[in-house]
């Protein structure tokens, strides 16, 4: 099946629309679709700068290593959500789009003295498209007529972790995570002709492919803090995500629309996708001080390594580099007086590349993120986290989307106090 993401929407002049789908973007036609940007909301306000942040009074999934940060008898949990709106352009048509899911849920708590336990569930990727146009080629008009094709995809893979953090001497922790990805991705492919010749006859033809994703990984991380003073910090991290094959199962039905065989439904072949996961480094360091903390991320993902290109479609996967930095401010964390002194400031800037390469044309994203952190009691450790990211991926050359998107999140996490887990002595 060869297309080119150049018909972007090619029967629309321009409209907005809500569905229940993740994602709407023509780049999410291959692969395992879009790649959310993970972590909780804390850190993708900071530009996602997450491999060395460390903070008891918050959850970070993506380095397993942190869980044994969670102090003894407290307990830690995060619940985000977040709206999303894409503008979609080609050299000629454009689009828009909106969702609201739920992000990230997550919790974490220790077993022993320096070993912490973390479970999170968040979307990893989605898959959402629906591109329309009308073939009027010569030939094509010439012999048959005008020939119209629609290519729909919809699904997502969700992301389930366990992990374990253990600091095995001091201001030293390692962990590791088991990872699995569970979802259901469907594609249909119609190709409907209207006759204009007045000879010969025609069908429509509707194809349809049905991918479930059922994989196991696993990533080991650890986190080294060579400055453990009162008033600063410096953690530096990494961590290792292993890649393999997938063996996604595929179904592939073709039923074929006519007034001879009416809905006749032939299973064309069952098969297990060859599409494989990318071996994934990761380092950071997060430096924290009482009012100002900041950090940077870079990581390195072997895609073109592991995945054939497509030359029928004009496809192509690449290694992949990301660079995620940020910071927050919080003017006097310590004021019981006045809440607004303890609000956290939040900002950041991420730049990514999409592991695939559509028409010779590399595709990149680049965001700026800003957030807030909101105490929810004038004593107490929990907050209510704010966030924005303003973002643009792709470009209008070669047939292509531009993508320019608007995020907002909001986030919880909440610190379960010491007393939650005191054993009373009197009733």
């Amino acid at each position: 099946m060869a297309v080119l993401v150049a018909t972007l929407g090619a029967t629309q002049s321009g409209y907005a629309q809500e569905s229940s789908l993740n994602t709407y973007s023509p780049y999410t036609f291959y692969g395992i679709g879009d790649i959310h940007n993970q972590g909780i909301s804390v850190t993708r306000a900071m530009g996602g700068a997450s491999i060395g942040f460390r903070n008891y009074l918050y959850i970070n999934p993506l380095n397993p290593a942190s869980y044994s940060s969670v102090r003894s008898n407290s307990f830690l949990s995060n619940f985000d959500m977040e709206g999303q709106n894409f503008y979609a352009s080609t050299s000629d048509a454009r689009t828009s789009f909106n969702t609201f899911n739920v992000r990230d849920i997550a919790m974490s708590f220790p077993l022993i003295k320096g070993m912490g336990v973390g479970l999170s569930v968040t979307p990893y990727s989605s898959v959402g498209y629906n591109v329309s146009y009308y073939d009027q080629s010569p030939d094509v008009m010439g012999n048959i007529g005008q020939m119209l094709y629609n290519y729909a995809g919809s699904g997502d893979v969700t992301q389930f972790k366990l992990g374990l953090g253990y600091e095995i001497f001091n201001n030293f922790s390692i962990g590791a995570d088991a990872i699995y990805y569970h979802g259901k991705i469907e594609r249909t492919f119609n190709a409907r002709p209207t006759p204009i010749t007045g000879s010969g006859t025609y069908y429509s033809l509707f194809g349809q492919n049905n991918e479930f994703v059922n994989s196991f990984f696993g990533t080991v991380g650890l986190q080294w803090t060579p400055i453990a003073k009162t008033d600063k910090v410096m953690t530096i991290g990494a961590t290792w995500q292993f890649g393999g094959r997938m063996g996604n199962k595929v179904y592939e039905t073709m039923p074929i629309n006519s007034t001879l065989v009416p809905g006749e439904n032939v299973i064309d072949r069952e098969y297990v996708s060859t599409f494989s996961m990318p071996s994934i480094l990761s380092v950071g360091f997060y430096y924290h001080q009482p009012k100002l903390s900041f950090g940077a991320d870079y990581e390195f993902a072997d895609w073109g390594s592991r995945n054939q290109a497509d030359v029928t479609d004009h496809l192509s996967f690449r290694n992949t580099s990301a660079v995620r930095l940020g910071g927050q401010y919080t003017p006097n964390p310590g004021d019981v007086r006045n809440a607004l002194k303890r609000f956290s400031y939040r900002a950041g800037l991420r730049w990514s590349q999409s592991y695939m390469v559509l028409n010779n044309q590399p595709i990149s994203d680049v965001a700026l993120t800003m957030g807030v952190g909101l105490p929810l009691r004038m004593t107490g450790l929990s907050n209510v986290n704010l966030g924005l990211e303003l973002g643009q991926r792709g470009t209008t050359k070669a047939g292509l989307s531009l993508e320019r998107y608007f995020k907002f999140t909001i986030g919880v996490s909440l610190f379960g106090e010491d007393y939650w887990f005191v054993k009373m002595k009197y009733d």
